[in-house]
């Protein structure tokens, strides 16, 4: 198959230059993964790169596999060879091989997740007796991961004196990656770090490396962070044959790290770095391109590009004006009946996308009025369910004895009289010796604790050896459904019976099943090699895309996938975009968000607002996004319907104490204020009003000014402008 067939000539140029450092600006629907397999299949197929020196990564694992059908259509068996995957999961491959470098950790290490870091990090809270002083967990979770992700170890955070939350992740950190490391587990930031350690400190592993990817392909390039970045740099920096392929308008990930600047300065870095533009979208109307450049064109740190298509200009966008979110979600039903009915569309056609989740309750209840399946990207995972959690839990106790969160998940699970009390009993003994809880259980003839949970100990120890035991002589697939009978897990939920037994026991079947394609499609399948797959999963993997259902997902989410009809709701100033304290560049990303939400759509593009918004229990006025008026006036119509839909039976009632007027009645005159109205402050100068919380004189403005950013204040102390 010649691979230069079916490129235009900017994708061609782009896929025959190897010539050094390239940088390649994607737009949204210019076919990127495109010419990334048509790259590789030219590499290979002019013998310029062997297939075992190409390195191409990823950032989903569902981009990974497509990208590789794509390049097996090419050079067929060879793509085996090429090393394909997240950023991710390469990491931890080259971890399985070389983390014994590091000392304190071996090859069997755990990966965890956002439940298993939480258990840790609670245990490390109940251990210290630490006052988290009404922060959460997860609030010192994300700050660490943060850090991490700016390469900020607990050695290097100094926060400001005063600064109390920061104090507390001061002191949490270093907690927090001794209990890891104990626990001979990473989360997902170290699957990152601890290579970059190791090929700082070993110069021939990272020689070994550097000769064995030749050639680098680095896909959605503007979402890299800094240990991402760094990793791709060491590699090539002697060879320097290095493709990366973005787009600086579709960079929304900074909360957890990603800098634009990577690809923006990618020249700067490179200075032999040759750089081409795909500018041809293959996606969506002229209609919807040209609203989403008008608007991402409001960013000022961002490289001038401007998409286009052969395409016919289409249909307009529909702006949707509703009285309230139940009225919104019940327009948008009616909406997608309307398309399905008028122009034969099916379900699996639209995509709802919002900001935040919460959003989904009011969506949900209306679809579910209105007979309308919907599927969820970001609910509860498969291998997040309870019963599918425990039989992972067993596997990785099995892998790696010193997972102490895994241990304690299924201690006593089925129920064996294995307490709380008698729990506490051994984490208090594994504290004082300075051992695992694995190993504590070693010596539960020691503990002063009941005969019957001291035989019920034993009689754990005893089934998990003859489970390792009978690892030695099957295979993986043969082995996990050994341990479920092994375990009594079928008779405990059979013994339950109901409803939920049954469901519990088809789950545990798909998850055989699941263990059974993995063992079918990957060679030497073994059980640290599923338990890496399971961990590196994303919401997009397991998203049926195949399912004839309405997709509802946040707008981070939706990036890299495509539907004829989009849906973007919530269009209201304080949800979308979310308020970020007159921060520019947040402001940046927000708008470069929407620009993702609009280049999903193919043929059809519905903005939704609306005028009042159940938020925290209260009813709020908030005025519509500025996006909307960021898009040319001739490109949008505006559209109401709801004919034919239900509603909610008992939509909120409006509160006495929430209004979009304020009465200041104390001046003797009848002045209202408005959201979105400009008001003066005797201290601040003139706002705009956000948002709108109470009734008269004693009403809360929630106010943007230009002075000093967002405040609330009381009404009686602004005046309309």
């Amino acid at each position: 198959m010649n691979t230069l067939s079916g490129l235009n000539p900017q994708q061609q140029k782009a896929v025959e230059y190897v010539g050094g450092p390239q940088l390649i600006f994607a737009g949204a629907g210019s076919g990127k993964t495109k010419v990334i397999t048509h790259k590789i299949a030219y590499l290979i197929q002019s013998g310029k790169v062997m297939p075992q020196n190409i390195l191409a990564v990823t950032f989903t694992n569902k981009a990974a596999q497509e990208l590789r059908e794509r390049v097996e259509g090419f050079v067929g068996r060879q793509s085996a060879l090429i090393r394909i995957g997240t950023f991710h999961s390469i990491c931890a491959r080259i971890l399985r091989r070389e983390i014994e470098y590091l000392e304190g950790y071996n090859r069997h290490f755990s990966i965890y997740d956002e439940t298993d870091q939480k258990q840790l990090m609670k245990k490390i809270i109940r251990d210290n007796d630490f006052d988290l002083e009404g922060f959460s967990p997860a609030n010192v979770l994300s700050r660490i991961s943060y850090l991490k992700n700016w390469l900020t170890g607990p050695e290097d955070f100094s926060p400001k004196p005063g600064d109390r939350f920061n104090l507390i992740v001061k002191k949490l950190y270093p907690l927090y990656q001794k209990a890891l490391k104990t626990s001979n587990a990473l989360d997902f930031d170290d699957l990152l770090l601890l290579p970059l350690r190791i090929f700082r400190k070993n110069d021939s592993i990272l020689e070994k490396y550097r000769l064995k990817y030749q050639y680098i392909l680095v896909d959605e390039y503007q979402d890299t962070n800094k240990p991402q970045f760094d990793l791709i740099d060491l590699l090539a920096k002697e060879h320097r044959q290095v493709c990366v392929v973005g787009d600086d308008d579709q960079s929304i990930y900074s909360w957890r790290g990603a800098n634009v600047e990577n690809i923006l300065k990618f020249d700067a870095h490179y200075p032999e770095c040759k750089v081409f533009k795909l500018e041809q979208n293959y996606r969506s109307t002229n209609n919807i391109l040209n609203a989403a450049s008008k608007v991402v064109a409001n960013n000022r740190n961002r490289a001038v590009k401007k998409l286009w298509s052969d395409k016919p200009k289409g249909e307009l966008l529909v702006k949707i004006e509703s009285d309230s979110d139940y009225d919104e979600a019940a327009a948008i039903a009616a909406n997608i009946q309307r398309e399905i009915i008028r122009n034969k569309r099916v379900f699996r056609d639209f995509a709802v996308l919002y900001r935040t989740n919460a959003q989904t309750r009011v969506l949900e209840e209306i679809f579910r009025r209105n007979n309308i399946p919907y599927n969820i990207v970001g609910g509860v995972k498969f291998y997040e369910r309870k019963e599918i959690k425990d039989i992972l839990a067993y596997f990785t106790v099995l892998a790696n004895p010193r997972d102490d969160v895994s241990l304690k998940r299924i201690l006593n699970f089925p129920p064996r009289g294995i307490g709380n009390v008698t729990q506490n009993e051994f984490e208090k003994y594994a504290k004082a010796k300075g051992i695992t809880l694995y190993e504590a259980l070693a010596h539960v003839d020691l503990l002063e604790i009941s005969n019957r949970a001291m035989k019920a100990v034993h009689g754990f120890l005893d089934a998990l050896n003859n489970i390792r035991s009978a690892r030695e002589s099957l295979g993986f697939e043969e082995w996990s459904r050994v341990i479920i009978d092994e375990l009594g897990l079928r008779r405990y939920y059979k013994e339950q019976g109901g409803e939920e037994a049954i469901q519990r026991l088809a789950n545990i079947d798909e998850l055989l099943n699941d263990i059974s394609e993995y063992c079918s499609t990957v060679d030497n399948a073994d059980l640290e090699g599923y338990l890496e797959k399971v961990s590196l999963i994303t919401n997009i993997d397991v998203w049926e895309d195949k399912k004839n259902a309405v997709s509802l997902m946040t707008l981070h989410s939706a990036k890299g996938l495509e539907f004829p009809v989009v849906f973007i709701c919530g269009l209201n100033q304080g949800l979308f975009p979310l308020e970020r304290n007159n921060n520019e560049k947040a402001l940046e990303e927000e708008r470069r968000l929407f620009y993702v939400g609009l280049t999903r759509a193919m043929d059809k593009v519905f903005l939704s607002t609306a005028q009042r918004r159940n938020r925290a229990g209260e009813v709020q006025y908030l005025p519509e996004s500025m996006f909307l008026n960021e898009i040319p006036r001739e490109l949008i119509e505006t559209g109401n319907l709801r004919e034919g839909i239900t509603s909610a039976t008992r939509q909120p009632r409006t509160s006495r104490r929430s209004s979009n007027k304020i009465y200041q009645g104390t001046t003797g005159k009848s002045k209202s204020i408005t959201a979105g109205a400009n008001v003066s402050h005797k201290i601040f100068g003139i706002g705009k009003v956000l948002s709108i919380t109470g009734y008269g004189d004693g009403a809360k403005l929630k106010i943007h000014f230009r002075s000093c950013g967002t405040k609330i204040i009381v009404a009686k102390f602004v005046s309309p402008v």
